[in-house]
């Protein structure tokens, strides 16, 4: 009887100040929550609280329920009752829902004058993405791949961090709000984010002043590098695949006469050229360059031309697909050389069907779902096994970005902002599921792509 009171005066209160009258005692409760949602962006907490608990009075199963729960928590927040807060914010802070999570935990932790861990020398990292609103989409991604990698070091770490979600909203004066809170919390020692460039150069005073590690997997302007530490952003080789076969063919293996067989589309042909370039540039050359068509499966033509010149060497920007089937009729015809690919290369039917024909070819590798390298094949088969989806590129970044401040902070002994800072300053090349990724470097050198080549049937990496 005294909900219900509360709720008829609360909608008296409401229409009076002009404030959604449609809203009345025959409302959904999810109308019910989307208004108390409203009124507590407005500061209104107690007209919120009384609204979230009819509610969850009306639907307490509701899936939405542990979603109104967190509102319920932070209206009780706003009007001082922190013991009642933190008690409804603690049963959900393992939520499997990412949102609810993140809102849980900012409730326990976000704030510097309320919530700290459990212990004065607990230390966690907060990631600061948006998981609603404006760049969600892939704000999801990244945290998903980011929380994984945070699974796998707990596996290990009997003191591994905790890492706390904080949803920006796509909202860049609340981003600037949580940062500013992060910073004045002394067990927040380092953030992983944001998602956006223009985010991370805006975060990155108050990072700079406080002195705490910044690092965004997804940022991609250069400029951010200029800033120095303790910002830093993810960078995922983005050089051209084939200057880095061509480099690694001559100067690691000294050949020096190649040719090459490629299909007649944009990207095979501007690999071809840039083959033929940097070999050349090298003191090389491309004795012979032959194209097909697409879905050819009879390459009988274009290895005759090759096998005239003698190469001794044969670069094939295919797919795997072609590969396993172009490096049998080159033994058919005698063209007994080593093989060169990309990262079409990169698929497990290589194995599958190539068998001895590929053996001892060398390839480059990138991030692809199929990947036969180490790194991003676990990455994948975990992320599927975790939550039941394909990841992307977004989440393979996330995934690198948070292994290399777990690897700072693991090497920091006992962590600090300062002491991570200085780890990741003088981090080297990472080797993960994206690939080869650097911190704060505008561009990579041709040579930095992660190589493979097949040694017994099986794949292993070229240092």
């Amino acid at each position: 009887m005294k909900l219900r009171y509360l709720f008829a005066a609360t909608l008296a209160i409401l229409a009076a100040a002009g404030c959604r009258p449609d809203i009345n005692e025959n409302s959904t409760a999810s109308e019910k929550a989307a208004l108390a949602d409203q009124l507590l962006q407005d500061g209104d907490a107690e007209q919120a609280l009384t609204l979230i608990d009819s509610a969850l009075d009306s639907e307490p199963s509701s899936p939405d329920a542990p979603a109104w729960s967190i509102t319920r928590g932070e209206s009780l927040l706003l009007l001082g009752r922190r013991d009642e807060a933190l008690a409804v914010a603690s049963r959900y802070t393992s939520s499997t829902d990412p949102v609810v999570k993140s809102r849980a935990l900012h409730n326990l932790w976000g704030r510097p004058d309320y919530g700290q861990p459990d212990t004065a020398g607990d230390a966690w990292i907060a990631m600061l993405l948006p998981l609603t609103g404006e760049g969600s989409v892939y704000g999801r991604q990244v945290s998903q791949g980011a929380h994984l990698a945070f699974d796998r070091f707990a596996e290990m770490h009997s003191d591994a961090p905790q890492l706390v979600d904080f949803d920006t909203r796509g909202d860049p004066e609340r981003l600037m709000e949580l940062m500013q809170g992060l910073a004045d919390n002394p067990s927040c020692i380092a953030i992983l984010g944001p998602l956006t460039s223009s985010s991370t150069m805006n975060a990155a005073s108050i990072a700079e002043r406080a002195g705490i590690p910044l690092l965004s997997p997804t940022a991609t302007s250069g400029s951010v590098d200029n800033i120095g530490s303790p910002v830093f952003r993810l960078v995922v080789s983005t050089g051209n695949q084939a200057a880095a076969v061509a480099e690694y063919a001559v100067r690691h293996e000294g050949l020096s006469r190649f040719a090459v067989i490629y299909p007649y589309t944009s990207q095979a042909t501007g690999e071809a050229e840039q083959f033929k370039s940097v070999v050349e540039r090298l003191g090389g050359t491309v004795v012979s360059s032959q194209g097909y068509q697409p879905g050819d499966t009879d390459f009988r033509t274009q290895i005759t031309a090759v096998k005239a010149y003698s190469p001794q060497a044969v670069f094939l920007p295919v797919s795997a697909w072609d590969a396993v089937q172009i490096a049998p009729q080159l033994r058919f015809y005698r063209v007994e050389v080593p093989l060169f690919g990309t990262s079409g290369w990169d698929d497990d039917l290589l194995l599958r069907h190539g068998g001895e024909y590929v053996e001892g070819a060398v390839f480059t590798v990138a991030f692809g779902l199929n990947s036969l390298y180490p790194e991003t094949a676990r990455f994948v088969y975990g992320y599927n096994r975790t939550y039941g989806q394909e990841p992307t590129a977004i989440a393979a970044q996330g995934y690198d970005a948070a292994g290399m401040l777990l690897d700072a902070w693991a090497q920091a002994s006992t962590p600090t902002r300062s002491r991570i800072a200085r780890k990741l300053s003088s981090m080297g090349p990472w080797y993960g599921a994206s690939g080869r990724c650097i911190l704060g470097s505008d561009t990579e050198t041709r040579v930095s792509w992660p190589m493979m080549t097949v040694v017994d049937g099986e794949i292993i990496g070229i240092d």
